[in-house]
């Protein structure tokens, strides 16, 4: 993850006062339940929506409702929790209108919750969970920084548990979460920490883009600019990734914002 520059920390309000991350939760106002061959059948159809390329977000909403169909009928089912919960942040990230986007992200953290408690040991749940509490501090401030503190240990997990998963992903996300939160006595902020895990995100996938990126980003927030401009020419260059071609877009279009580089010799 993530096709955007999302989780940019360092506006949110402060932890004295902010929205509680523990008390949101979703209800489904519909009360279908699906028998079992039904919940085969909406499981097939979602897959084969999700595999598609490239994503678009009515797609990925209809899939994200699916899974979410799925998990409701079928009260141990952890696939189907966390696949719906990757779903909704593909939906809160893309979404432009501000309350669908919180009610996605709601709803992803809703259902990666759920995942955690009937696999603590799986990494799924975790790192969507991590994701959805960032994506909904994004769209709603007045989560804050007790984002954070969600974040932090949830992505932890997840890297004790499987730091290759998403090309990185774990590694990544924190690195991106310490490169954009306030230094102590704030929150945890660090960008010398927060470029060593991009480093490493990199030493796991050399040439997955967005890893790329976010290294650039950390570069440059240390000062070697001329490094970072390297990495962004290379994302500017690169393929489509097979699985990531609506984010790859997004990569480059992030990799033209994020800095003013100079032209490439």
């Amino acid at each position: 993850m993530r096709g955007k520059a999302w989780l940019v920390l360092a506006g949110w309000c402060c932890a004295v006062g902010c929205s509680s991350i523990q008390r949101v939760k979703v209800t489904p106002t519909e009360s279908v339940v699906l028998t079992g061959g039904e919940i085969q059948s909406v499981r097939t159809k979602a897959l084969a929506l999700l595999v598609e390329q490239p994503r678009t977000l009515v797609r990925m909403t209809q899939v994200a409702q699916m899974f979410e169909q799925v998990a409701r009928s079928a009260p141990e089912d952890y696939e189907a929790r966390w696949q719906a919960a990757a779903a909704w942040t593909f939906v809160a990230e893309n979404e432009t209108n501000s309350p669908v986007r919180i009610n996605a992200a709601k709803r992803g953290i809703t259902l990666a919750r759920q995942a955690r408690e009937l696999q603590p040991d799986r990494v799924e749940g975790h790192y969507f969970y991590a994701i959805a509490v960032g994506l909904l501090a994004d769209a709603d401030r007045t989560y804050g920084l007790k984002a954070v503190g969600e974040m932090e240990p949830a992505l932890r997990r997840a890297i004790e548990l499987d730091e290759r998963y998403d090309y990185g992903g774990p590694v990544r996300v924190l690195g991106i979460l310490l490169l954009r939160t306030p230094p102590p006595p704030v929150s945890i902020g660090s960008s010398r920490k927060g470029l060593r895990w991009m480093q490493h995100a990199v030493e796991l996938f050399p040439d997955y883009p967005e890893n790329l990126l976010y290294l650039a980003e950390g570069l440059h927030n240390n000062g070697k600019d001329g490094e970072a401009c390297l990495l962004l020419q290379r994302v500017m260059t690169a393929p489509p990734w097979p699985d990531r071609q609506f984010e790859g877009a997004g990569w480059k279009i992030t990799a033209k914002k994020l800095f003013q580089c100079p032209p490439p010799m």
